[in-house]
């Protein structure tokens, strides 16, 4: 058995930080509903004593919730400080566990945190705006900060930015935090492809960025904090004219695959690396819901979720790497409020 832990979005006191333990049979069984509201992005801290999350706050900022983590697994809320900014939507936790940085997507810009070292959550001690804005009038006005993620080798905070087309890579030191001053600027061509996750290959040499706007993922050549694109695969099939944009991007641990999200043509696409750049989309399936947001492998990628933030249901899907296939196991939980975040255990 293995647990996992769902944020549920709400403004009515409908979500939290939900805790499901995963039963050997496939099925799955809810252990715990913390309440918070706008219960966004799950990140873990690095000794597994707490778990952070993107919330409402107030009407002048949204926040950052931190849980400490008990033996069982239950979570208890500690502490929640404003981020700075609203639509807190993303964040990351240093290694040495001193150190969050959030992204705020509406206002542009992103905040550090200062931690104890034991995963308390202290005070926010910078925040950085972006400025500039985007060929797309309507998605692009002005700067949108989406994630934030430590580089391989730990050096740099990369911040990307869809509303201006961009990753800015920003020194970090594990004592005094980042220095906005040195930051590394790598433009995302064609403009207008409204980058918004990344995840980095195992060895690091590699970024595979998903596209929003433009429906698409890059593979990038990373080092020392900038990043040079390689190739691109359209993650739309040939035909599709309805609206729909692109969402989460997962890895699994050995880096030969990713999982990338369609939303509005609801969907799955699984894509196979070669481990020097090479894509190749090797399967597409139907979610099972309306605009999957994030997903997830779970139980030692033997299971993978997907959440559904407008039709309230998870799915569940066998993911067989040799086969290079996701498959509908007919599991399913309902009634989740806009299920926004996975983070397994």
């Amino acid at each position: 058995m293995s647990c996992f832990y769902v944020a549920s979005w709400s403004n009515e006191g409908k979500g939290g930080v939900l805790r499901y333990e995963l039963l050997p049979s496939g099925a799955v069984e809810r252990k715990q509903s913390v309440p918070l509201d706008q219960a966004g992005y799950l990140a873990w801290a690095p000794d597994r004593k707490h778990v952070y999350a993107t919330c409402g706050c107030s009407a002048e900022s949204d926040g950052i919730a931190a849980f400490a983590v008990a033996d069982n697994g239950d979570l208890t809320l500690e502490k929640l400080l404003p981020s700075g900014g609203i639509s807190t939507c993303h964040l990351c936790v240093s290694a040495n566990g001193r150190f969050l940085y959030c992204a705020n997507y509406r206002t542009g810009n992103f905040a550090e945190f200062r931690l104890d070292g034991t995963g308390a959550l202290l005070e926010r001690t910078q925040l950085i705006a972006h400025k500039g804005s985007g060929p797309n009038r309507k998605r692009q006005e002005g700067p949108h900060t989406h994630f934030t993620a430590f580089t391989p080798e730990g050096r740099y905070v990369a911040v990307v930015d869809l509303g201006i087309d961009a990753v800015k890579c920003y020194p970090f030191d594990s004592e005094r935090g980042i220095d906005p001053d040195g930051v590394v600027t790598s433009a995302v061509a064609p403009a207008g492809s409204g980058p918004r996750h990344l995840v980095f290959s195992p060895d690091g040499r590699f970024a595979y960025l998903i596209n929003e706007l433009g429906n698409t993922l890059f593979c990038l050549a990373y080092r020392d904090g900038a990043f040079t694109k390689l190739g691109s695969l359209d993650l739309l099939p040939r035909g599709v004219t309805c609206d729909t944009k692109a969402s989460a991007v997962r890895m699994t641990a050995d880096g030969r695959y990713v999982v990338a999200t369609n939303r509005g043509f609801d969907s799955l696409v699984l894509v196979e690396l070669d481990g020097k750049g090479g894509m190749v989309l090797r399967d597409l399936t139907l979610s099972g819901g309306s605009s999957p947001r994030d997903v997830n492998f779970l139980t030692g990628e033997r299971i993978f979720a997907a959440g559904h933030e407008f039709t309230d249901n998870v799915r569940f899907f066998d993911f067989d790497p040799e086969a290079g296939q996701l498959t509908p196991n007919g599991y399913e939980l309902t009634g989740v409020t806009r299920p926004i975040c996975f983070l397994p255990e």
